[in-house]
């Protein structure tokens, strides 16, 4: 008896469907699968949303990452202990009370940055 789910691998409802039965997710029919299909399937699946919580979490670390907005590195300290808002960048010499915690944007910024210094070079 074949089992019945949804057969787009990028649908991450792994739940098992009745004949006839949409997904709730994608919307798409549901499929008769033999036993061999249906565990395909199923590690398709599980491989996607496993590639989706590491992105989370890739996103979530790199949002506490703190980057110089002068040249887009990580290699800041805090000025003075006692004083935590005030930031030095140990690359480029910057200090001030303005941080970047946007990994994109310090992207952006380090590649400006290196350009600058191409020219001045």
């Amino acid at each position: 008896m074949p089992s019945w789910t949804c057969p787009n691998p990028k649908c991450v409802y792994d739940k098992q469907l009745e004949r006839g039965q949409h997904c709730p997710l994608c919307g798409e029919e549901a499929k008769g699968l033999n036993f061999t299909e249906f565990g395909n399937i199923l590690k398709e699946k599980w491989s996607l949303k496993k590639s989706v919580v590491k992105l989370k979490e890739q996103e979530e670390i790199m949002s506490r990452i703190k980057f110089c907005p002068k040249c887009g590195s990580t290699n800041i300290n805090f000025l003075i202990f006692y004083r935590p808002s005030i930031w030095k960048c140990l690359n480029c010499g910057y200090q001030g009370a303005l941080i970047v915690e946007d990994g994109k944007l310090a992207e952006k910024i380090r590649r400006r940055y290196k350009k600058k210094q191409k020219r001045t070079d």
